[in-house]
């Protein structure tokens, strides 16, 4: 869950935390996968964008618990975000992949993302991918 903020972490701290649940900014639309497990929902999963002041790009993110992932549900999440992109009128999504990060890079590639050189950081590595919508 922590490739999430393109950076190795080992714990989330409470301001990243802060930031993923502040949803009541006009420019946040968020998807979120619950499960019943125990007789209580746990989040196991997040697909999110944030649109720039115009409204017509966005920069998405999708999250996924470990246990969750590969099973198809960064996939629905992110199927069900981009018709909602759409759906809003946004023209293009940007997204920053960590280079690591084969499952995300895929999921773009089978969406059509184009792929910018990799950026190379002290303490990471990302790609810069984009689609029209």
């Amino acid at each position: 869950m922590f490739r999430r903020f393109l950076r190795s972490q080992k714990a989330l701290t409470e301001a990243n935390a802060g930031e993923m649940l502040q949803l009541d900014d006009t420019n946040v639309t968020s998807l979120i996968a619950v499960v019943r497990k125990d007789h209580a929902e746990q989040a196991v999963g997040e697909a999110r964008y944030v649109t720039n002041s115009s409204g017509e790009l966005a920069e998405a993110a999708v999250v996924i618990a470990d246990e969750w992932q590969n099973l198809g549900l960064g996939t629905a999440l992110f199927v069900d975000l981009l018709t909602e992109a759409k759906r809003a009128g946004l023209s293009k999504i940007i997204a920053y992949f960590d280079v690591e990060n084969s499952s995300v890079i895929h999921l773009g590639r089978k969406f059509g993302f184009k792929l910018a050189p990799k950026e190379i950081r002290p303490d990471y590595s990302m790609l810069k991918a984009e689609i029209t919508i």
